[in-house]
């Protein structure tokens, strides 16, 4: 298993202060940065707005990143046998067509790695508290968590989820609303960072902050600062209060489980 972190609506955070994160993510679980690439247009791509990443020595991105030249990027901490990499990091801007965010990822299960995010993410709000939504999921493999942050390839962690949903709600290249900024969530994951028009959102006819410490089975809500608060939700809860917000139509990529049909016997 891996575990994979999202963070959304970035843009009040810069370059610079993405990199002092990204690297204090590789610090907390215990891993170095030994790669890293960064995105730039091509003066002689086909078409306008053509771009690759490059390679570069993580001291030298660092120097880049410094100056000003260089604003989209990866880290990656690279090891024999982990594909594709072992821990990564990265800045999205909606330059090379994306979408502002932030994400990291690693090949350690969320139980071997939450207790250490958590005071991550704590941190994350006192600091940089300049975004709106953070999610921190499971996945099977590497590929999945990486694709699943910007809701690329169809990625999905939950069989109630429709694949293709969100990546429809992301402004860039698909035009999308965002309305995970507030107004809904993506889906509900095992650590939400939401902010108070998260807990604002009706669900049944309560406002969801007050549906989630109404029992115990909604999870735990606490109360960062700086208009964030976290709500973990125990593994055994997820897939009843996936249901519950689904069903309320709150979750963008919710979608309910369509029971399969007996095969029929030949006579």
């Amino acid at each position: 298993m891996s575990t994979g972190i999202a963070i959304y609506d970035t843009e009040g955070i810069t370059a610079r202060e993405a990199l002092d994160i990204g690297r204090s993510f590789f610090e907390t679980i215990g891993v170095s940065v030994n790669s890293a690439t960064y995105y730039r247009l091509l003066s002689d791509g086909d078409h306008i707005g053509d771009h690759d990443l490059f390679e570069v020595a993580p001291d030298r991105l660092k120097e880049m990143v410094l100056s000003g030249d260089c604003d989209a990027y990866w880290l990656y901490h690279e090891r024999k046998g982990s594909v594709p990499w072992h821990a990564a990091f990265s800045r999205q801007t909606g330059e090379f067509g994306g979408f502002p965010h932030l994400t990291a990822f690693c090949e350690f299960s969320l139980e071997e790695v939450y207790a250490p995010l958590k005071t991550w993410l704590e941190n994350l709000v006192k600091r940089f508290p300049r975004f709106s939504y953070a999610v921190v999921y499971s996945a099977k493999k590497m590929t999945d968590a990486y694709l699943y942050a910007a809701g690329n390839g169809g990625a999905a962690v939950y069989p109630y989820e429709n694949r293709f949903a969100f990546n429809k709600e992301t402004p860039g290249l698909y035009g999308g609303k965002g309305r995970y900024s507030g107004e809904m969530l993506r889906m509900v994951y095992p650590c939400n960072l939401v902010n108070h028009r998260h807990l604002e959102i009706d669900i049944g006819g309560v406002k969801l902050g007050e549906w989630i410490v109404s029992g115990r089975e909604h999870g735990k809500l606490t109360e960062l600062g700086n208009d964030f608060w976290l709500w973990e939700v125990e593994t055994e809860q997820l897939d009843t209060v996936n249901q519950a917000c689904g069903e309320a139509g709150i979750s963008i990529a919710w979608k309910p489980v369509v029971p399969k049909k007996p095969k029929r016997k030949l006579p």
